[in-house]
């Protein structure tokens, strides 16, 4: 009964709209002050023992990476290289913006960073280009999605921490359903463009494009070097030597890695961040990290809470006497996570229901991989879909549109991101296949 008033609880208090770092702890809390013996002490040092992390420092270091990246010129550089690939197709400036978003989100780790770094540049370049208001912001809100997808993702780290599972391998995995995604949302926007009747753009010179290439330079450095930082480079002998092979940092390493070289080429290369401005930026950012910090503790709590209760076995155990298939547990994972991404941010849904659900998907000999990568997709539509949907509010906070009309914006590409998980989920080699290559040694 108690167990069922914790749950009671911590829903009322979400629909309470009370901060779900509070929501999260306050009923964990008091179901071990009232309903057990356990010393409150003992609480205290397990929740230490679990934030005390060293895969967990990486999540700050990547989010003040992200805010010094989008002060300091490299988005806007990356939107001058998107639109010089494709802005002479019809859309071309909205497929620049989706090229844009997946350019960012291999340097960002934050849907809703790519959002305000890509948006912030687009949305008015489109609107002056005469693009009608579904295709300046369906694309954007939508891509933004892809900067939890493709490596470094703040998400990945915390379900590698929450279910021990390799973070490398999972930044290495969401790299082909990342591309694919993209690929859908730039053929969607594409379709949409030719049927809604825009124009080409004018086409770039090969020229034009070598120097926006050029002029990029460092912005692309930076998943360089955080990926063949963490993975290495491909074994080459020359001359009797042998180069290459195991990485040099961990993705721990390489956040921090990521904070000073954003800090290096915003302030020394580009000077579009003056060095006075740099604390004021760390300031902005470090309420968002103390937020995310504070839910990540409380999600440990109600983890400590759900592993005590024995609630992952008992649910494990049932599903494996149900003798449900694959396929359908599969399915029954979607969909839960689905109606979960409508009330919760992605942090609490991986705190809630992955250590629920991962067991069962171990016993049934799911890939801990693919299975990371199946949530890391349902999180993303959680943050297209309300009435939580981050990146709506996101897109509609720096373009000063309702939320409901940049709703009904983003339901083309929406149905990309609804393929793009049917896919990532039924067939797991566009997930598995390049962890297997790197890791079949």
């Amino acid at each position: 009964m108690a167990p069922s008033l914790v749950l009671v609880a911590l829903f009322v208090l979400l629909a309470l709209n009370v901060p779900i770092a509070i929501a999260l702890a306050l009923p964990v809390v008091a179901y071990f002050h009232w309903f057990t013996d356990l010393p409150m002490m003992m609480v205290g040092q397990k929740l230490f023992t679990n934030i005390a992390s060293v895969p967990l420092m990486a999540v700050p270091f990547f989010i003040l990476a992200a805010a010094l990246m989008r002060t300091g010129g490299v988005a806007n550089r990356l939107v001058e290289l998107g639109t010089a690939m494709v802005g002479q197709y019809p859309g071309g400036l909205a497929m620049a913006g989706v090229l844009a978003c997946t350019f960012f989100a291999a340097i960002s780790g934050s849907s809703s960073a790519t959002v305000i770094a890509i948006g912030g540049i687009m949305f008015p370049a489109m609107r002056k280009a005469g693009y009608d208001q579904r295709l300046a912001l369906g694309p954007i809100t939508t891509a933004g999605a892809l900067g939890i997808l493709i490596p470094p993702s703040i998400p990945m780290i915390i379900y590698g921490f929450v279910t021990e599972t390799s973070i490398p391998k999972l930044f290495i995995a969401g790299i082909l359903p990342g591309l694919f995604l993209s690929a859908l949302l730039m053929g969607t926007t594409y379709a949409v463009a030719v049927r809604s009747g825009h124009r080409s753009g004018a086409p770039v010179s090969l020229r034009g494009k070598l120097h926006a290439l050029r002029r990029s330079f460092w912005s692309l450095l930076l998943p360089v070097i955080v990926l063949v930082g963490i993975y290495g480079m491909p074994e080459m002998t020359i001359g009797g030597e042998t180069f290459g092979g195991a990485g040099f940092f961990t993705p721990t390493e390489a956040s921090i890695i990521a904070v000073v070289y954003a800090f290096i080429v915003g302030v020394f290369i580009y000077k579009e961040l003056p060095l006075r401005r740099v604390p004021q930026v760390v300031r902005e950012t470090a309420p968002l990290i103390g937020m995310l910090m504070f839910v990540i503790t409380s999600a440990i709590l109600l983890g400590f809470l759900v592993a005590s209760l024995q609630i992952p076995l008992k649910i494990s155990e049932a599903i494996l006497s149900a003798h449900m298939p694959v396929w359908m547990f599969l399915l029954l994972v979607n969909v839960i996570l689905f109606f979960a991404g409508d009330f919760m941010d992605a942090v609490p849904i991986i705190a809630i229901f992955v250590p629920i659900l991962f067991p069962a998907a171990r016993a049934l000999g799911i890939d801990p991989v693919h299975f990371g990568i199946v949530v890391i997709v349902n999180l993303e539509m959680g943050t297209i879909t309300p009435p939580v949907g981050l990146n709506l509010y996101v897109a509609s906070g720096i373009t000063k549109v309702p939320v409901y009309t940049v709703l009904r914006c983003v339901l083309p590409w929406m149905l990309a991101v609804i393929v793009s998980l049917l896919v990532v989920t039924y067939f797991p080699p566009l997930s598995t296949f390049l962890p297997d290559l790197l890791w079949a040694k």
